[in-house]
């Protein structure tokens, strides 16, 4: 994937939240999560911004991926992407403490 995006990785970002919300198989869910670390860091700050928008709407979907256990890189994928939300400082923290054994040895 390419870091330059353009105005479908909004759209994107949405769909796939919209997966994961929705109980995407545990074999696309590290793939999954990938995709949208790519669109949050992508270099148009406008577009990575309003994708960035999109995942804080269902933040709540990347702390379940963080606690279920299901994948190392997924969780910590999530896990750097909450990172990017001063707003989820404290309760990030706390969910680290608690999952710490389901992220990379660097963000334990």
């Amino acid at each position: 994937m390419q870091s330059n995006l353009m105005r479908p990785a909004v759209a994107t970002a949405s769909m796939v939240m919209a997966a994961l919300a929705a109980g995407a198989p545990h074999a696309h869910r590290h793939q999954l999560m990938w995709v949208l670390h790519a669109l949050v860091h992508g270099e148009q700050d406008d577009i990575a911004e309003e994708c960035l928008d999109v995942v804080r709407g269902g933040s709540w979907i990347l702390y379940e991926e963080i606690c279920s256990g299901r994948s190392i890189e997924a969780a910590s994928y999530a896990y750097e992407m909450l990172e990017l939300f001063p707003e989820e400082d404290a309760r990030l923290k706390s969910v680290q403490r608690v999952a710490r054994e389901n992220l990379s040895y660097d963000l334990r």
